[in-house]
């Protein structure tokens, strides 16, 4: 199983059911005697494929077109659409010059990008899923017989092993992003030493350090790219993650990737995190809405999109029974 396909299948993970397979030492029934810590590309890979095994995923909507041109290649960028990465580092593999590195930098760091997305919105699922076992495990003063009860104790056991086995792929696939950063990195650099002036390199040279939280890198090559006419949206996404990411200031970085919008209506990944920065349930709904609608197979749709949906029809439940009271 290549290492795309395995993110595409972590990608679709929603609700775990649990499995008859004894626990490993770490409470987790998936990649057995792999230390987390010091896991392997190849370990990584294993993990991803027995969580995947374990939780009954599909491989999901495989998007492998036929690419002929660079057009292409920068559209299923610009796009997202991780489904169709593979083949397009086929395509573009062996091109030289500076802008055809520059191109190939960015598909290995939007790559690693996706996988760390997936990391993110995984860790958020398995805190999730800590406080519910925490409130089932907590002692109740005046509990019924059913605090004791068989299914209490199943459901304490399933979230255990779900929370264990989230750790591991979570761990997993930060490690598989570490290939393509560093191959974004070399590309990027190759890119500049053959041509100074180029723009988006600096641009891919930023969005690595970004990925990396070295904000004082991430400077210096914006100063490179922020006077510059080369690929405005990109510079506008890169500033809306970092008001994130860097100052945890969230409206600045929603106006910053709505801005980013307007400049390329087809940068997916930045209606992505739009999706990922709203707090308020119907602003979150909305959000998911038109990431569905400009690509029904992202990542995000697939991992997050029917844990909104529900909060979202349980919040306008609620309103109702409260607005006829």
């Amino acid at each position: 199983m290549s290492k795309l396909a395995a993110l595409v299948s972590v990608a679709l993970v929603l609700n775990a059911c649990a499995s008859s397979k004894p626990a490993t030492s770490d409470g987790s029934t998936i990649g057995r005697d792999i230390d987390v810590e010091g896991m392997s590309n190849s370990e990584a890979a294993e993990v991803l494929q027995e969580f995947r095994t374990k939780y009954g995923l599909s491989p999901g909507r495989v998007d492998a077109p036929e690419i002929t041109s660079m057009v292409e290649v920068i559209e299923i960028i610009r796009q997202d659409r991780l489904g169709a990465f593979d083949a397009a580092r086929s395509y573009t593999a062996g091109k030289t010059g500076p802008e055809a590195l520059t191109v190939r930098a960015y598909l290995e760091l939007s790559l690693a990008s996706g996988m760390l997305t997936a990391a993110a919105i995984l860790e958020r699922e398995r805190k999730e899923d800590l406080t519910e076992l925490k409130q089932l495990e907590q002692p109740r003063s005046f509990g019924s017989a059913a605090e004791d009860s068989p299914q209490k104790a199943e459901q304490i056991s399933t979230l255990r092993e779900k929370t264990e086995d989230l750790r591991k792929a979570i761990r997993a696939l930060r490690v598989l992003s570490e290939e393509p950063l560093s191959a974004g990195k070399a590309l990027a650099e190759e890119a500049i030493s053959e041509d100074p002036d180029i723009q988006l390199g600096y641009l891919a040279m930023a969005y690595y350090y970004r990925l990396r939280r070295d904000w004082l890198e991430f400077d210096r090559m914006m100063k490179y790219a922020d006077d510059s006419e080369a690929d405005p949206a990109i510079r506008t996404y890169l500033r809306g993650m970092e008001a994130l990411e860097r100052y945890a200031n969230r409206e600045k970085a929603q106006a910053l990737l709505e801005e980013a919008l307007v400049q390329q209506p087809d940068l997916v990944r930045a209606q992505a995190n739009l999706v990922l920065t709203e707090t308020h349930t119907d602003a979150k709904y909305a959000q998911l809405q038109k990431l569905k609608s400009m690509n029904p197979n992202h990542m995000v749709v697939n991992l997050a999109g029917a844990t909104i949906e529900e909060e979202y029809e349980t919040a306008v439940e609620l309103r109702s029974v409260m607005q006829n009271d």
